[in-house]
């Protein structure tokens, strides 16, 4: 495997144990101050974010709260207070108050390591995908609609010669790739697998055995993928 492209952002394909993978949305690997720019494991901010709380940067609080108590001022006769002089103009001071009101600023806190939506993308996706198209022998899409750019875009970015495989459940009208397996993915790799004579990972861990052929029964006795929609 060259390079895996995901669009996910639950890092499940490195829980998989696939280490060549390209977060094209980022993930929730890693999470970074707004303040600071401190950046932390997305472990240090999960706790928080399962109990429903804003994950916030401690060092910023800590800051936060330093300098608070050393603005306080010392006790003594209260200044009296300046008249604001009245001055025109567009809005008024309710508004004012209503914009401050509904975007406060928070603290410390902490965004995770995902591009949200409206955000542009890393400038490190156009220099992987540059550096990849020269290596790639076969581009292999699954599980997509190929709506969301610049990551539909891709495909035009790698050269006619290099043949592609769309598994997916249903057709993408506006892409031309050379097979098309279309059902449930899961089965469709299952029943790959199962004329390849491979053992997947993931019953390989199970069996605590190396990659190897499959045996003659187990080839037999594998299933192969429903088949979707009139034959």
């Amino acid at each position: 495997l060259l390079r895996n492209y995901t669009q996910n952002i639950d890092s499940l394909e490195l829980v998989a144990g696939v280490t060549q993978v390209y977060h094209c949305h980022g993930s929730f690997a890693t999470a970074t101050c707004m303040d600071c720019k401190r950046e932390v494991s997305g472990a240090v901010i999960k706790p928080a974010v399962l109990s429903g709380k804003i994950p916030r940067c401690q060092p910023c609080l800590e800051a936060e709260a330093t300098n608070t108590a050393s603005s306080q001022p010392k006790r003594g006769k209260p200044k009296p207070k300046k008249k604001k002089k009245a001055r025109a103009s567009n809005h008024t001071e309710s508004d004012d108050s209503d914009n401050e009101a509904s975007h406060p600023h928070i603290t410390g806190l902490m965004k995770p390591g995902i591009t949200f939506f409206g955000e542009p993308l890393s400038s490190s996706f156009d220099a992987q995908l540059w550096a990849d198209r020269a290596e790639v022998d076969l581009l292999v899409i699954i599980g997509t609609s190929l709506k969301v750019r610049p990551v539909s875009e891709i495909l035009a970015h790698i050269p006619h010669s290099i043949p592609q495989i769309l598994i997916n459940k249903t057709p993408i009208e506006h892409i031309n790739p050379d097979i098309v397996l279309l059902g449930e993915c899961d089965k469709i790799i299952e029943y790959l697998c199962h004329d390849l004579e491979w053992v997947l990972p993931s019953r390989i861990e199970e069996r605590g055995q190396p990659r190897r052929k499959r045996r003659p029964e187990e080839v037999q006795s594998a299933e192969y993928p429903r088949r979707l929609g009139a034959r």
